[in-house]
């Protein structure tokens, strides 16, 4: 009998099969993977296989932090589904790595800040659609019933941009618009810092040229 092939497990996650050995498994205790036995409904005897119906990306990872000891966060899904992935392996999810924790975290802040948000739009006073239509010089026509489609949509299309805590839609607005500001200053910095570095090592070469010309040049006595 080839021990080797008898500690080995497959696992079938969303279809993707995965295979590992059974020490591996063990190296965390306490979760559903480190208790594995064939007495489990999931357990396929003619496969040979363990079937979970879960998402196969996020196992990759969760796999991969049996394997290594490091657990990364998949940029590619939410962090509301990581979470309830960790949450269905019985893994911590403060054991994400420190790289991955601020992207990991950031919809836990975005949450939080919008709680607030609402909060202040619940202790905030709206203003009246009579008052909306008179900010916009649109008085006249409200009073008598013939506001036309865009005199309707001005003020929200205004307060989408121009008030960002007006309402859910243009608080999103305004996290995408900070999103993309901050992510073209990364940029930016970034290609600055490369410049800076190419034009230090150019000069540190011609310094170093020269440097050589001088000494291949012939002396005069």
């Amino acid at each position: 009998m080839n021990l080797d092939a008898e500690n080995r497990v497959v696992l079938n996650v969303g279809g993707i099969r995965h295979e590992t050995y059974k020490a591996t498994l063990k190296k965390i205790p306490a979760t559903r993977l480190s208790r594995l036995t064939e007495a489990l409904a999931n357990y396929d005897p003619v496969l040979n296989e363990y079937f979970f119906d879960r998402h196969p990306g996020v196992f990759a990872q969760i796999l991969n932090y049996y394997r290594s000891g490091k657990l990364h966060y998949p940029t590619d899904v939410c962090g509301p589904l990581f979470e309830e992935e960790l949450e269905f392996w019985g893994l911590d999810s403060n054991q994400v790595e420190p790289c991955c924790w601020m992207t990991y975290t950031q919809h836990r802040d975005t949450k939080e800040t919008l709680a607030v948000l609402d909060q202040l739009d619940l202790d905030t006073e709206k203003p009246s659609d009579e008052e909306i239509a008179l900010k916009f010089g649109m008085e006249e026509e409200f009073k008598a019933g013939t506001l036309s489609c865009w005199q309707k949509i001005k003020p929200k299309m205004w307060a989408l941009f121009d008030e960002p805590y007006s309402s859910t839609p243009a608080k999103a607005v305004k996290n995408t618009l900070d999103s993309s500001i901050i992510d073209q200053m990364n940029f930016k910095l970034t290609k600055s810092a490369h410049a800076i570095a190419e034009f230090t090592t150019i000069k540190v070469t011609d310094s170093t040229t020269s440097i050589k010309d001088m000494d291949s040049r012939p002396s005069i006595r």
